[in-house]
């Protein structure tokens, strides 16, 4: 018997066709370098987390109706007990929670999270929390108190496992939330075991589905979908009028939201749109040389790489800086990197970083508030080289953002909705891209550096892996020259 875990309720709960799905079709799931290090990480949050509950017993079958006998037994012969991941088991439905509290008669249920204290998935979490209090419930258990374990902003390296994290108490949310959910429990279980997949209901929920064309037959591309920050409410509204691909609407429906037209007369004409072509010419034309073009890269983790970080505090770790000194000037270039990340070498950077801007008059980047935010971070963090931390600091005030130059003027039906450099580059400029580069992401760089700071490869890949880091971010602003080559040549037809 297959049963129904939490991630299946909960893509039911999301989607009944996802949640059918993930029972009855389930992929290999392949992880990025990403996604694999935030499991790994996801894990040892949950082991640090046992460290508040010193006498607790680890239920360590993994076998679902082996692990629900063992943790029945267990709490039958004691009055009391700290268990963790104990399984229970109510009808279809199975469950394991991070760790189980029993007093007297009654449970204390505690879910593990590895986000901040405070963080906006909290609600996601008290709605996991509830799945797993509703089928202990339903297994014949009273649930006195249902808590959140998160991680404290107030952390800091080498501070004791106790002091990561927070005990958040949710009873309340969980108390109300609970009774939709067992109500929710009878029905989903008879979609979640027939043989038949579900109908689906097309929303604004299936922007981003991978089975959109298997629910409706439809494409994402030129569709509402590719409108951006066109909201939940709007795009449902759209869709029950009989709206979907672009070419349908009326050019009315959109209001009259630049952006938006841009978008639709680009679907709808198939090439791209330039508008307000003056006013982008004198914008570029008031750009002081010699310009930078900077892109960082940061890290982050949730057991913060070096001393004085806070968990998730990101920190500038690698550069890449395109300088040219006139509009037909040759392109310079300039790089870094920390060279022993087992060490925080920030302060090099941002004396190096200083050095390599000292030419230039403006700076871009694109999407400039996260450039001009980490000039700022680094500047606080030297504030005691007070030199230094003023030059950081006028240097965040250089930046002209190169996603916004496009965004207001130009549209090309290959962006997909999105402005971003990945999306840009292969619409705008031909030859030039991410394509066979190892890394080809942030969220993998971020991750690649956090694995070498950890010591997680071998010394012999060491060299290759540089390399590639190196290549990547020397990719980013290489992506920045080419566009704002792109929109010279463009405003000046």
């Amino acid at each position: 018997m297959k049963l129904i875990t939490k991630k299946m309720f909960l893509e039911y709960d999301y989607c009944p066709v996802r949640g059918w799905i993930e029972r009855n079709e389930p992929r290999e799931f392949r992880p990025t370098i990403a996604e694999d290090f935030r499991m790994k990480e996801g894990l040892d949050v949950g082991r640090r987390a046992r460290s508040l509950f010193p006498e607790g017993i680890l239920i360590e079958e993994m076998d679902p109706f082996e692990a629900s006998f063992i943790t029945e037994r267990i709490i039958g012969d004691r009055e009391s007990v700290t268990l963790f991941e104990p399984a229970f088991i109510s009808g279809d439905f199975v469950s394991r929670a991070d760790v189980v509290i029993k007093e007297g008669e009654s449970l204390d249920v505690f879910e593990v999270k590895s986000s901040l204290a405070g963080s906006s998935n909290t609600k996601d979490y008290i709605r996991d929390l509830s799945y797993t209090v509703s089928v202990i419930e339903n297994s014949g258990y009273r649930v006195k108190k249902a808590c959140l374990i998160m991680v404290s902003r107030m952390y800091r390296k080498g501070d004791d496992d106790r002091k990561l994290f927070e005990i958040i108490d949710v009873t309340d949310e969980v108390s109300e939330q609970k009774i939709e959910i067992k109500a929710k429990l009878e029905s989903a279980s008879a979609v979640l075991t027939s043989t038949l997949i579900p109908s689906g209901s097309l929303g604004y929920k299936c922007r981003d589905c991978e089975h959109l064309r298997r629910c409706f037959g439809l494409e994402r591309k030129h569709s509402i979908f590719e409108l951006p920050r066109l909201g939940a409410d709007k795009t449902d509204a759209l869709i029950e009028r009989g709206y979907f691909y672009l070419e349908e609407l009326p050019r009315e429906a959109l209001g009259d939201k630049p952006l938006l037209q841009r978008v639709f007369r680009g679907a709808k004409e198939g090439r791209i749109v330039f508008d307000e072509p003056e006013e982008l010419r004198e914008k570029l034309n008031s750009f002081k040389y010699p310009i930078g073009y900077l892109d960082f890269e940061t890290a982050a983790s949730v057991i913060p790489l070096y001393d004085g970080l806070a968990p998730y505090e990101g920190i500038p770790y690698q550069y890449s800086l395109h300088i040219r000194r006139e509009v037909s000037g040759v392109l310079e270039h300039r790089e870094f990197l920390f060279d022993n990340p087992s060490r925080d070498e920030s302060l090099l950077l941002a004396e190096r970083l200083v050095e390599d801007l000292k030419d230039c008059r403006t700076l871009m980047a694109h999407h400039a508030s996260v450039e001009r935010n980490i000039l700022r971070w680094l500047s606080n963090r030297y504030k005691d080289f007070p030199e230094l931390s003023e030059q950081l600091i006028s240097f965040s005030e250089m930046f002209v953002d190169s996603e916004l130059l496009v965004k207001n003027h130009i549209y090309h039906p290959d962006f997909g909705g999105s402005f971003s450099i990945k999306r840009l580059l292969p619409a705008l400029v031909k030859g030039v891209g991410y394509e066979g580069l190892f890394i080809h992401n942030g969220d993998d760089a971020r991750y690649v550096f956090v694995n070498m700071a950890l010591g997680n490869y071998r010394e012999s890949e060491i060299e290759k892996i540089r390399r590639d880091m190196l290549e990547y971010c020397r990719m980013d602003t290489l992506a920045m020259v080419e566009i704002h080559g792109f929109l010279c040549d463009l405003s000046s037809e």
